[in-house]
């Protein structure tokens, strides 16, 4: 009796519809008529659109007719084929979006990543481009510092009572070095001081919704976020394309790469966190060195950095023969010799009340040394002293000469050639220039000058923290912007590259050569590298 009251249930419940009889054309609107002609059925609202001139009835009144369509129906199995290939179509296209969902997802992680390596692209450029701004105005004021020190030593150690012992040109020496600082108190009060401007907004992309055959979209844009700046197009078109071509060079380009490295080299000697930047480095054995960093004296030994400083401030250096090394300072007229027992002695003095020596380099035991200091007299004009002598510290030989602009001496090499000069624009950022003057000539006439290899304007590229030159005379260059060490022939073209960033390097500074190894500075540390020949 159970069994029998359950089975009638459960067919009464197969037989329920669990869904209101609502028209499939009008949601809002139920059933209530149906079309004998198309065996369909509607609701009012339908009777107004379709089925004009049918025969129609009410729904309650075609019980009959609507059996007997299902039984047609399910007897030729017409929409159950329909109903297989429609489900099989949706499951289709779950799994599409389900994979074009996941394929968007890491379209948008892959921009996302780009975008966040842009902007930290970004915060580094803009911070070394801040670090020059802010290092060449420091410079320039410390070559003002150096000329009032200077001129206040001079005036703090004039007799006015013995006026008539001192010479009329250091009289009007002394005057002029007044009146120039009188003008230069109003220039530095004018002095522009670098801001920022951050730029606010960017977005990441737009979703956008395509419909199936069909090339019209609608895009959804994402959202926008205001507190990050992505104005990297300044960067791709400078320095990081730059990059990307040097690591994009083909193998079979002539220069000494990194495939003629021995397993041996390269070294490389990490300093201390106290040596920031290293400006000068001078080896004088494979493991031995002296180096200058902000501003002291240290010295490698067995590829260690010793802890003790030999000097206190030092600009510029050179080696004798002997061992005793040559100290040269900006801010003062004598150079300094530091003997073997550390003891500093005067070796020379150089300069005069308005000239000072910016640096020093030595060849086949003649010592040239280069003065400069800026006139702010009828606009900006540098004032340049070139002296020559012998390891006595015996003048031989002196140039000067002036010219438009702010340009200060870096570094100086003696070659056969003439001098090869590296200058600093001391406007704007740290870009550089480098000159082969004739020393031969009173007024050290321009014989060549090094026009760059990067960019369409490439002498405004140029950033280089140290130069060193072969037995051959080519001149070897760190160029701290593109990662590089590179080779220029005697006329300073450009002949190959020798090592950049696949080898490690990331802002190059001071290099030197010594027995066919290259020692290059980068940040705190030191990559030796061989010298390969031609």
């Amino acid at each position: 009796m159970a069994d029998n009251t359950l089975e009638c249930e459960e067919k009464q419940e197969v037989g329920t519809s669990p869904k209101q009889l609502r028209c499939r054309f009008h949601d809002t609107e139920d059933y209530s008529i149906f079309c004998k002609d198309c065996k369909d059925f509607m609701c009012f609202k339908c009777l107004g659109q379709l089925h004009q001139k049918h025969d129609l009835s009410q729904l309650q009144d075609a019980e009959e007719d609507i059996r007997k369509e299902i039984k047609v129906q399910l007897f030729e199995n017409k929409y159950s084929n329909q109903i297989s290939a429609l489900s099989d179509k949706l499951s289709q296209n779950r799994k599409k979006l389900a994979q074009s969902e996941e394929r968007l997802k890491n379209e948008i992680r892959t921009s996302v990543a780009q975008i966040k390596q842009n902007i930290v692209l970004s915060e580094e450029n803009l911070l070394s481009e801040l670090c020059s701004t802010f290092e060449s105005s420091q410079t320039t004021l410390q070559d003002e510092e150096i000329h009032i020190n200077y001129l206040q030593n001079e005036i703090d150690n004039f007799d006015v009572n013995k006026l008539h012992e001192y010479t009329v040109s250091h009289i009007t020496n002394i005057l002029s070095a007044m009146k120039l600082c009188s003008s230069m108190y109003d220039e530095t009060n004018k002095q522009p001081i670098p801001g920022f401007a951050p730029t606010m907004e960017f977005s990441i992309g737009k979703l956008v919704q395509k419909t199936s055959g069909s090339c019209d979209a609608c895009v959804f844009p994402l959202p926008s976020f205001s507190n990050i700046s992505t104005q990297t197009d300044y960067f791709e078109d400078s320095d990081t394309e730059w990059f990307d071509a040097e690591d994009r060079e083909e193998d079979n380009v002539e220069e000494s790469s990194s495939d003629e490295i021995t397993e041996e080299y390269p070294i490389k000697l990490q300093m201390n966190q106290d040596i920031k930047l290293i400006s000068k480095i001078v080896p004088i054995s494979e493991k031995n060195a002296w180096i200058i960093s902000d501003r002291k004296l240290f010295k490698i030994v067995d590829h260690k950095l010793q802890e003790d400083v030999y000097a206190e401030t030092a600009d510029d250096i050179a080696i004798l023969k002997d061992g005793c090394v040559l100290v040269l300072r900006n801010d003062k007229t004598f150079i300094m010799k530091l003997l073997p027992n550390r003891k500093l002695v005067s070796f020379a003095d150089v300069g005069t009340i308005n000239y000072f020596p910016y640096c020093i380099s030595i060849r086949d035991n003649i010592v040239v040394i280069y003065l400069w200091y800026l006139s702010h007299q009828n606009g900006f004009i540098s004032r340049n002293n070139i002296i020559w002598m012998n390891t006595d510290g015996i003048v031989t030989k002196s140039s000067l000469f002036s010219e438009s602009g702010r340009r200060r001496p870096c570094s100086i090499q003696n070659l056969e050639l003439g001098l090869c000069v590296l200058h600093r624009f001391n406007i704007g950022p740290n870009f550089h220039s480098l000159e082969l003057l004739d020393a031969k000539s009173d007024k050290c006439n321009i014989l060549y000058v090094f026009t760059g290899i990067y960019g369409m304007n490439p002498q405004k590229n140029f950033e280089c923290r140290g130069m060193c030159a072969d037995n051959a005379g080519n001149m070897l260059v760190s160029d701290h912007r593109h990662h590089s060490v590179y080779v220029l022939d005697k006329e300073l073209k450009y002949k190959n590259k020798l090592y950049d960033s696949k080898n490690g390097l990331d802002k190059t500074r001071a290099i030197n050569l010594l027995n066919d190894l290259i020692w290059v500075a980068d940040g705190n540390q030191i990559f030796i590298f061989p010298y390969a020949h031609e």
